[in-house]
């Protein structure tokens, strides 16, 4: 049915958006980082603001550093004012506190043409930011972003509605500082001119040739220019897109036969073959199921091609981020999960459509980062920023077993072949043992409203045995930290976690049953044997000399295990498909800007094997 259609997904299974991650396999050695936690407090924010609507995230990968801009604004979506802030990254890990990349603007009011402009008293007016693309590289390797100043007489108004004052731009230099802020167009269309916006001085005018060069090479080239199509809609000789419906927020990518694939919202797909020159119709492809959210499309190191997006037709519910991936650039299978969950919305505004959404990777004509992964920038909720890299070959599933010792690791914010996802309250990584015997991983947890995750994918098994040691130091403030034992869906067969009251507490056909007492701070070697036949598990725990051993049920019957997941906190309060986060009234979550005491857990290897099916548990 879907034959002629320019982009193909062959998936045999869709996301269950019950689910924070679609009940899908994940795409294994994924890492997601938090970059930015909004929080409504100057004191407790990432970047000392305290505005906790944050969107459009955007990234680069130049000259040994990660670049990762978005827009901000102090609650709601269209609502001024509204500034660009900036951070970067040597490993895309740890980033830097962010930084004001484009200042909140006002401008005259009176050429304003678009709609509502009676609501416009004063002489001069809030700006509202908005852009589908930042970053641009020079062919002489300078780093130019763009920004757009749109304007919003009331939240209805869309600053990117084609009434806007005009794009900015200003170069990144090598030490992180930056050139001065230019217009790089001016929106004549929407009333804006060099004789009555004095903001910012045109780019032409700048002193330093190259700067002007690299700026006029960025609006030579099509592809880029295209991104740029809703603020500047009405401008046609700036424009070659395809005939038909609105072309929203282009990505791209050039295929084996040459021809470069475009991919906007709505399923939205054309083709090029002289480099967006000129274009093909703007079609929908249906099988690329998604919504307003964005799709991002790229070849990936391997000399294959991706595609991210929110496998869901409901735009409110934005989640998860999935991957497919294909040969040729055309046909795309085997659905995999990038983001593992989705916190819980934390702060009231409107228009903040819920989940990881608005995806963007780096584009195919700037530079790739030498490691190989295919790296992401979105946002949660509209509030928090964050970034995935992803280790390529794309895959679900695995045929390396679980036998991991981290005593002799190196400390990393990496671990190879896991799953990590580590909000800014809860990181995740290789360090040293608390009691100085070697290194271990270590999940650390002060937030109220998130948790960290470590996940290993092992090959499927309908019974086994996984050994683990661990310690946990059991704190005051927050739910335990939990091991789980799971399916290809996410279905706990095996879960265990760690009381603050010092019990370690198993979940034993569907209800929590008190074990055994674990001391704080020392290792407990667990011993766990499943059995999927029988619904039955046992675990065997040692520490200190004492050991405790006993049978359970399966909470939740599967037809196989294959990954092991450790989280700082059993479960969260997430929303669901009945909560929408467009119209402000969700409310705000209380004490959301507060640490808490911080809780700490440590495993230092973990190994997971096959037993035969008739094996008694």
């Amino acid at each position: 049915m879907f034959e002629k259609d320019l982009v193909r997904c062959h998936n045999t299974e869709k996301a269950d958006v019950r689910f924070g991650d679609g009940a899908l396999r994940h795409a294994i050695g994924t890492h997601c980082f938090q970059i930015m936690r909004a929080t409504q407090s100057q004191e407790t924010s990432s970047d000392g603001y305290g505005w906790s609507y944050n969107h459009a995230a955007m990234i680069v990968y130049w000259k040994g550093r990660f670049f990762v801009d978005y827009l901000s604004g102090p609650v709601s979506e269209h609502v001024p004012p509204s500034q660009t802030l900036i951070a970067w990254s040597e490993n895309g890990a740890r980033f830097s506190k962010p930084v004001v990349l484009f200042p909140p603007m006002k401008a005259p009011a009176a050429p304003y043409r678009g709609p509502k402009k009676e609501l416009l008293e004063n002489e001069f007016v809030d700006c509202v930011m908005h852009q589908r693309m930042s970053f641009f590289v020079s062919a002489d390797h300078r780093l130019l972003a763009t920004a757009f100043y749109g304007i919003s007489p009331d939240d209805t108004v869309a600053p990117n509605n084609g009434y806007g004052v005009g794009r900015v731009v200003r170069e990144i230099y090598e030490d992180c500082t930056f050139s001065d802020i230019y217009f790089l167009r001016l929106n004549e269309a929407g009333g804006y001119t060099e004789e009555n916006a004095h903001m910012f001085p045109e780019f032409h005018k700048c002193d330093d040739e190259g700067f002007v060069a690299a700026c006029e090479e960025l609006l030579s080239n099509r592809l880029v220019t295209q991104q740029m199509w809703e603020e500047e809609r009405f401008n046609p000789s700036m424009f070659t897109y395809p005939e038909g419906r609105s072309p929203e927020a282009l990505s791209y990518f050039t295929r084996p036969d040459g021809g470069v694939t475009g991919l906007f919202k709505n399923s939205l797909t054309a083709e090029s073959f002289d480099r967006g020159e000129t274009w093909g119709p703007l079609e929908v492809d249906y099988s690329l199921e998604t919504s307003t959210g964005k799709v991002w499309g790229q070849r990936t190191s391997d000399g294959r091609y991706a595609l991210a997006y929110n496998p869901t037709t409901d735009s409110a519910h934005r989640w998860p981020i999935a991957v497919v991936s294909g040969e040729n650039g055309r046909d795309f299978d085997q659905l995999m999960a990038i983001t593992p969950e989705v916190s819980p919305h934390k702060y009231a505004g409107l228009y903040k459509n819920l989940g990881p959404q608005y995806i963007r990777g780096i584009i195919e004509d700037n530079p790739q980062p030498p490691d190989g992964k295919l790296w992401l920038a979105y946002t949660v909720n509209k509030e928090d920023v964050w970034v995935s890299c992803t280790e390529v070959p794309l895959r679900a599933v695995t045929d390396q077993e679980l036998d991991e010792d981290f005593t002799d690791c190196e400390s990393s914010d990496f671990v190879k072949g896991w799953n990590l996802y580590e909000p800014l309250w809860c990181p995740v990584r290789v360090s040293a043992a608390p009691d100085g015997d070697g290194r271990c991983l270590v999940l650390k947890d002060a937030d109220p409203y998130d948790r960290c995750r470590a996940m290993r994918v092992f090959p499927e098994k309908e019974a086994l045995e996984a050994v683990v040691t661990v310690m946990a130091d059991g704190r005051d403030e927050a739910t335990s930290f939990t091991m789980d034992i799971q399916d290809r869906h996410g279905s706990e067969a095996v879960r265990l976690y760690w009381g603050n009251d010092g019990m370690l507490v198993v979940k034993n056909g569907g209800r929590y049953s008190p074990f055994c007492p674990y001391e704080k701070g020392q290792w407990m070697h667990l011993t766990i044997r499943a059995n999927r036949y029988t619904n039955l598990f046992s675990v065997r725990a040692e520490q200190n000399g004492r050991v405790y051993e006993k049978r359970f049920r399966f909470s939740l019957s599967v037809h196989s295990l294959e990954r092991i997941l450790f989280t700082s906190k059993r479960t969260l309060p997430y929303n669901s498909l009945e909560d929408c986060g467009k119209w402000g009234d969700l409310g705000n979550l209380e004490h959301a800007d507060q640490k808490l005491k911080e809780g700490t857990f440590c495993i230092k290897s973990v190994s997971v094997r096959e037993i035969e099916l008739g094996a008694d548990v």
